[in-house]
């Protein structure tokens, strides 16, 4: 071998050795520091993108388990209303059937009175049960656009209508005005037809200058006092009617679409049906604002009429209780789901200290044995001086 000065190959061998084992002691650092194996795609492209995508998929699946927890409290929270509006159509059920028996007649406008309180009781539960602004239990959109209200039919009880002005009011409400063409005549027997804008209708008999509430097909109740007597040859007499924002909301148009899963299609969503209403109309019971139970038949009548609604009720809470036992499925297979991707991506990312605790020391020791290498190459060129002695 000849013996050069201007080229130590020995110490750039050793040198390059140095690097090469300086770089995999950086590396067991890096992955002893961070407790990954791969922590840039440099390490490792196609795992590195897996576990990417796996990562980015656990994500997604951990908020559609919160979605399907929020959903499940959701329909517990309605569960738990159409409960207490069970019991209270069973206690109408048994008012109904004390009042029907011949040893109860002197009790009866007793009867009658605590099932208006009841009936009172329903609609307020199914009109006010809200879960995050959405309506549970009465069908109606909370979200909807207000719809308009117009009095379209008009009949006069004892004298003929000759005109009618319909004038838009606060709130979504209307407000008319009748001309009657009477010597006496009063606004007892008018009936009020009103029509929604979703084509919901609602009718009611008016008492000269009373309160009076129209409640709609669509749930939405409306509210007004009809004009007072009339007494005149050529009278006018002020009816208004007003329905608030809310109550002027429409139904649903259908199921609410609840996301349980990490993808966009049909098969990731589960969906919830609020569109059943539980007031006292929609059951087919007759509501605080009338008298159902008078007489001993009434009453008779009104147990079937109890049982109807009983039986309604009963038939859409049996859907409310298979959707959570759906969500509770869902729930636990997400459970699953999301260990998985999180086992899928520890598998591909996570580092095996013991075996990186390995490589470290073995390369520390190769580094110091490179430097001591390359201190060595250094040295040998020197022996060519001891020629020129």
């Amino acid at each position: 071998m000849a013996m050069t000065v201007q080229t130590n190959t020995a110490a750039i061998t050793a040198l390059k050795h140095l690097n090469t084992n300086s770089t995999n002691m950086n590396r067991s650092l890096e992955r002893l520091s961070s407790g990954f194996r791969v922590n840039s795609a440099a390490d490792d492209a196609a795992g590195y993108a897996i576990a990417s995508k796996l990562d980015a998929q656990s994500s997604r699946l951990a908020a559609a388990s919160q979605n399907a927890s929020q959903a499940t409290a959701m329909v517990k929270m309605a569960d738990a209303g159409v409960n207490e509006i069970q019991n209270m159509i069973v206690r109408i059920q048994t008012l109904a059937t004390q009042a029907a028996s011949a040893n109860n007649v002197n009790d009866i406008a007793k009867i009658e009175g605590e099932r208006v309180k009841l009936e009172e009781a329903i609609d307020k539960i199914a009109n006010s049960s809200n879960y995050n602004g959405i309506n549970l239990l009465n069908g109606i959109d909370a979200n909807s656009a207000a719809v308009a209200f117009a009095v379209t039919n008009p009949t006069a009880g004892d004298g003929s209508v000759t005109s009618l002005t319909t004038t838009a009011a606060t709130d979504g409400g209307v407000s008319t005005t009748y001309s009657y063409d009477v010597t006496t005549g009063t606004v007892a027997g008018d009936t009020l037809t009103v029509t929604g804008a979703d084509g919901s209708t609602g009718t009611v008999t008016l008492t000269a200058g009373a309160a009076f509430s129209v409640t709609m097909s669509n749930g939405a109740v409306l509210t007004g006092t009809a004009a007072a007597t009339l007494a005149n040859s050529t009278v006018t007499g002020q009816t208004s009617v007003t329905a608030d924002a809310a109550a002027g909301q429409s139904a649903y148009a259908g199921a609410l679409a609840f996301q349980v899963g990490a993808d966009n299609n049909t098969n990731n969503q589960v969906t919830v049906d609020l569109t059943n209403s539980y007031t006292t109309s929609s059951l087919g019971l007759s509501g605080a604002g009338t008298t159902a139970i008078t007489d001993q038949a009434t009453a008779q009548a009104y147990i079937t009429t109890a049982q109807n609604a009983l039986d309604k009720l009963i038939t859409q809470r049996a859907d409310l209780g298979a959707t959570q036992n759906q969500l509770g499925f869902v729930q636990a297979n997400l459970a699953t789901s999301i260990e998985q991707a999180k086992a899928s991506v520890s598998s591909i990312r996570d580092a095996d200290m013991a075996a990186e605790m390995a490589d470290f020391t073995k390369n520390q020791i190769l580094v110091q044995a490179s430097t001591s290498m390359l201190a060595q190459a250094n040295q040998a060129a020197q022996n060519v001086l001891s020629l020129f002695r």
